[in-house]
C-alpha cells in the first residue's frame, strides 16, 4: 500500500470517533418527562382566568432547552381555553427566624426559556393565563382610556369619577364577567412544551375536577376584579397605599396525570 495513502487512512480513522460523537448528539432528542405536583392554584383575577402549576421537569438523553410552554385546558363540556406561560418560581434557600420559624425564599422570573440537564430534576411553579382575556380587553381598554382622556380634559376634578360611569368603562367591567369561566366538572389538560430540538411539541395530559362551591368561591373574584380596576381609575396618580386592599380567592383541586390519580 502507498504509503502517502495508508497516512490518510490512519488520519481519516482517528477522525471517526469525533464524527460520530457529531452524528450521535445531531440525531439524539432529549425526552422531556413533566411530574407535577398532586394540587393545582386556580383562580380568576385582573389578568383572566389563572392556572399555577408546579412541576419536577427532568429529561434524558440530552439536555433540553425549553422556549415556550402552553396549556389547552377543555371542559367536559367541550368549553376550552389556551393557557401561555408567564411566570416561572423556583424554590430557593430557607432560612430560620430569629423566632425559630422557618422562611422560604422563591425566586420568580419572566417566562422566556427553561433549561433542563440530564444530571437532575428542576422544579418550577409555572404561572399560566389565559390568552384570549387580555385579546379581548385590550380594545376596550383602549377605548376607555381615549375616553378618559377627553374627560380629564373637558370636565376637571370630575373626570376620574365621571370616567367610571362612562358607557365605555362599563363595557370592561362587562367583558371581565363575561370572561369568567370556569364551571362545575371535569377538566382534561393538555401540556405542549416547545423544545429547540424537537420538530413537534412535546405533549403531556392531566385532568383536574371543581366542585360546585369551588365555582361559587372562584365567582366572587368578578365583582372583586371589577372594583380593583376601578380603584385604578378613582386613584390614578394617587399613593397606591391609599387603595381599599383586595384580596382575590383561589382554590387548590387536585391535580393528575391523565387516566392515573
Amino acid at each position: 500500500m502507498d504509503l502517502t495513502l495508508l497516512i490518510a487512512l490512519v488520519g481519516a480513522a482517528a477522525w471517526l470517533p469525533q464524527i460520530f460523537l457529531w452524528a450521535y448528539k445531531w440525531l439524539v432528542k432529549p425526552q422531556l418527562r413533566f411530574a407535577p405536583e398532586n394540587i393545582s392554584e386556580i383562580g380568576y383575577t385582573s389578568f383572566g382566568l389563572i392556572l399555577n402549576q408546579t412541576f419536577a421537569i427532568s429529561t434524558s438523553k440530552k439536555d433540553a432547552l425549553i422556549e415556550k410552554i402552553t396549556l389547552s385546558v377543555k371542559h367536559e363540556s367541550g368549553a376550552t381555553h389556551d393557557f401561555y406561560w408567564d411566570y416561572l418560581d423556583e424554590k430557593g434557600a430557607e432560612m430560620i427566624t430569629t423566632t425559630g420559624e422557618r422562611a422560604e425564599f422563591r425566586k420568580n422570573q419572566k417566562a422566556i426559556a427553561l433549561k433542563i440537564s440530564t444530571l437532575g430534576l428542576v422544579e418550577k411553579k409555572i404561572y399560566f393565563r389565559d390568552i384570549s382575556f387580555q385579546q379581548n380587553l385590550q380594545p376596550l381598554m383602549s377605548t376607555f382610556i381615549d375616553k378618559a382622556l377627553y374627560l380629564d380634559k373637558t370636565e376637571g376634578d370630575n373626570a376620574k369619577e365621571k370616567a367610571s360611569k362612562t358607557k365605555e368603562f362599563l363595557d370592561v367591567l362587562d367583558c371581565i364577567k363575561k370572561s369568567f369561566d370556569w364551571r362545575e366538572g371535569k377538566y382534561t389538560v393538555s401540556l405542549y412544551a416547545y423544545e429547540t430540538s424537537l420538530r413537534k411539541p412535546h405533549i403531556e395530559r392531566y385532568e383536574f375536577a371543581l366542585s360546585r362551591s369551588q365555582v361559587e368561591l372562584l365567582e366572587k373574584n368578578i365583582e372583586i376584579t371589577q372594583e380593583s380596576l376601578k380603584d385604578l381609575v378613582l386613584y390614578i396618580a394617587r399613593d397606591p397605599n391609599e387603595r381599599p386592599k383586595r384580596f382575590w380567592h383561589w382554590i387548590n383541586p387536585s391535580f393528575y396525570r391523565a387516566n392515573k390519580r
